[in-house]
């Protein structure tokens, strides 16, 4: 019985040391993903005054077979795929793994960001070509996103992928995230960009505004994809640790009651002997 006794204290201590690390852990992440969400917020009106200029050359360009319109001739797609570096943030990256090999199939390029999917896509045998181990910190200085539209945009230039693609996980709400692909290459994601209602001066002419705003425009695209990325890796991250808390404190609250209920059967115990032994003497 004692050594019963000692095992479920031991185990009650071990209980609420993970319980503090855990809670700890909680409160990080939930001053992570406040500083995520400030962060998505302040890129965002630079994101859509970027879009609306190049929404707005999109429809008043005059050549409708403008090479960024028009996918290459290609069998091969490249994916930039965004997962995160650090663990324990719940089925953040399960997802994003799971979407993939869904619905990219293993002869398309991957450019990946972060360490746990870059491990996972090279054990399932994908041609991985860039692997990025160090995502931004939670400023807009990155230059992260620079590097990479800069990269691709050449390499559609010359031809090599049909299309070129950004796989990351949407925020919807704290609790809820998607895996989601958007196309950057060609441009075809300016749907529900807000119209701009008054006439601008394009000079010299559209195409070569255009010309020159795609690489803003594809720096800004993945800088707010991957920034979006991490909010949601931050608010997964939350989620998991405050249900690992709240699972740990219903565990400790179970077998402190087992050991209350031992040890009043051990002290029951104790007293019926002490009992027997008296009336024996008797």
């Amino acid at each position: 019985m004692a050594i019963g006794m000692n095992q479920t204290k031991n185990r009650i201590r071990s209980i609420a040391s993970t319980k503090k690390i855990t809670k700890a852990m909680e409160l990080v992440a939930t001053s992570k993903l406040k500083k995520a969400k400030d962060l998505n917020f302040q890129l965002n009106p630079y994101k859509n005054g970027v879009f609306e200029v190049v929404s707005y050359c999109a429809k008043n360009i005059k050549d409708k077979d403008y090479k960024y319109f028009k996918e290459n001739i290609n069998e091969k797609s490249l994916h930039i795929i965004i997962t995160s570096t650090l663990g324990l943030c719940g089925g953040y990256n399960i997802a994003i793994f799971k979407y993939v090999m869904e619905n990219i199939s293993l002869n398309d390029d991957l450019i990946v960001l972060g360490s746990k999917g870059i491990h996972y896509f090279k054990e399932k045998k994908f041609n991985v070509i860039k692997e990025i181990y160090d995502l931004p910190n939670l400023n807009l200085k990155e230059v992260i996103s620079n590097n990479l539209a800069l990269e691709i945009l050449n390499s559609y230039d010359q031809g090599k992928y049909k299309n070129i693609n950004v796989i990351y996980t949407k925020f919807v709400n704290s609790l809820t995230f998607e895996p989601t692909k958007i196309t950057l290459l060609p441009i075809n994601n300016l749907v529900d960009v807000p119209t701009i209602n008054k006439e601008l001066l394009l000079e010299p002419s559209p195409n070569e505004v255009l010309d020159n705003l795609i690489p803003f425009y594809l720096t800004t695209s993945i800088k707010s994809l991957i920034f979006e990325s991490m909010l949601s890796e931050q608010a997964s991250r939350r989620t998991a640790m405050e249900t690992a808390t709240d699972n740990a404190s219903e565990l400790e609250e179970k077998l402190v009651l087992e050991f209350n209920k031992a040890r009043q059967a051990a002290i029951t115990q104790e007293i019926t002997e002490i009992s027997g032994a008296a009336n024996t003497l008797k």
